[in-house]
């Protein structure tokens, strides 16, 4: 009940895992948790430095997780004016991650500065469906599955404002798939039939065990004219990247990712706004070659509030949002309450030039393949407690429903302009 009164308007915010911040790169790595979430409450242990402790609400439950807890630490001003250092962990029944990053210097205000970061999961209750649009529920696999993802990064505002911004990066990821369980008998059997080359990018028959690593290099080119990052009216924040991937483990997997973001704001009067967004990731691997499924988009919360983790994967993504934000009412000059209401399309595809059917689908789970995949709806309503001083959300979230079902998108308190913002995967 909390949730749904507090729920947040940190406008089209979605929940995988550590993401960066609004111009840094969408990250489509198969470690989605969403970041930690920050409590309003500062300690300084030293000349400088800062200490910000946070939690992560969303980690207390989930169905495929189970019961656990999630926490961290932010240390800003360490060793050097304007760092910031982060350490997050996840402990979950069946789920567990640890994440450290660091910054050289602030995301904003610094013409150049670096990045770099590490998170590293495990998990026993992976599910797994299938790869495109038409995946259904009796093909589900439990997968035992780790993973690694080291980054580094240069953030580059070449113009001296955020008009304009470069940020090239190297990403080392490694995966190993330990064991798979189907869910119920036949599961495999059919996956086998129905999707051969699904089941092969889960792992080869022949191997009990499957790891695999390699080197992603990427370029992001970003614009953001949003009026104020913290709680925008009118301007948009756009983002483009191109990846190139080079398999280390002998598998000769060679493959290249174009993915294209906008997020976009039109005022009516005072809060009120117009809210769209849009978001399109195309992968291609080299000789028609298998890519596995870590390595592909993942249509959910992220993109299409409601939609679960790992449910819908695909080799492109396409997700299209629309919306208003609107006060509701404010109290003695210094808080208000606003609503944001949002509408979501979207679906996952083999090759979305071949499948996209402009029409959309209310049915839960598989589609029929037919030669076209119809989009998949969703709503997303929040609520948000807005300070009116300094314009920015300090409790709030977003209620996703769904075909699929509800689920509460987002839970975020802030502290800091940075942390009332848009994310893109």
């Amino acid at each position: 009940m909390l949730a749904l009164l507090f729920a947040a308007l940190v406008l089209v915010q979605p929940d995988t895992t550590d993401q960066p911040p609004t111009l840094e790169p969408p990250d489509f790595a198969p470690v989605p948790t969403l970041p930690a979430i920050p409590v309003a409450e500062e300690d300084t242990t030293g000349p400088g430095i800062v200490v910000r402790p946070r939690v992560a609400p969303s980690a207390l439950y989930s169905a495929s997780r189970g019961f656990g807890v999630g926490a961290g630490v932010g240390i800003e001003n360490l060793g050097a004016e304007g760092t910031e250092v982060g350490i997050d962990a996840r402990l979950s029944q069946r789920y567990q991650s640890i994440a450290l990053s660091a910054y050289t210097g602030d995301r904003y205000d610094e013409q150049v500065y670096g990045f770099v970061g590490v998170e590293a999961g495990t998990t026993s209750r992976r599910r797994y469906y299938g790869i495109g649009p038409y995946t259904g529920e009796d093909n589900r696999l439990f997968l035992d599955y780790g993973s690694i993802d080291a980054e580094a990064r240069v953030g580059w505002y070449p113009l001296g404002h955020t008009g304009l911004f470069l940020q090239p990066g190297a990403r080392f990821l490694l995966d190993r798939l330990r064991d798979l369980e189907p869910d119920q008998p036949g599961a495999l059997e059919r996956l086998a039939e129905t999707d051969p080359a699904s089941l092969a990018a889960v792992r080869d028959p022949d191997v009990h065990q499957e790891t695999r690593y390699g080197v992603s290099l990427g370029l992001e080119v970003a614009s953001d004219l949003r009026d104020w990052r913290a709680y925008p009216r009118r301007g948009t924040f756009v983002s483009v990247e191109g990846r190139r991937f080079f398999a280390m483990d002998g598998s000769g997997l060679r493959f290249n990712r174009l993915a294209a973001s906008s997020l976009g704001y039109l005022p009516i009067r005072g809060r009120t706004a117009l809210v769209g967004r849009s978001t399109l990731v195309l992968t291609r691997a080299d000789d028609q070659q298998d890519i596995p499924f870590y390595y592909l988009p993942v249509l959910d919360a992220q993109l299409l509030t409601a939609y679960p983790p790992d449910r819908f994967v695909g080799r492109d993504v396409l997700a299209l949002g629309g919306g208003i934000r609107f006060p509701i009412r404010d109290f003695i000059g210094v808080y208000g309450i606003d609503a944001l209401v949002m509408g979501y399309l979207g679906n996952a595809y083999n090759n979305v030039f071949d499948e996209f059917e402009p029409s959309i689908t209310f049915e839960p789970g598989a589609i029929e393949n037919d030669g076209g995949a119809p989009l998949r709806p969703a709503l997303g309503i929040g609520l948000g407690i807005v300070n009116l001083d300094k314009e920015r959300v300090v409790l709030g979230g977003l209620v996703g429903i769904s075909p699929e079902g509800i689920s509460l998108a987002s839970l975020r308190i802030a502290y800091d302009l940075r942390d009332a913002r848009p994310l893109f995967r």
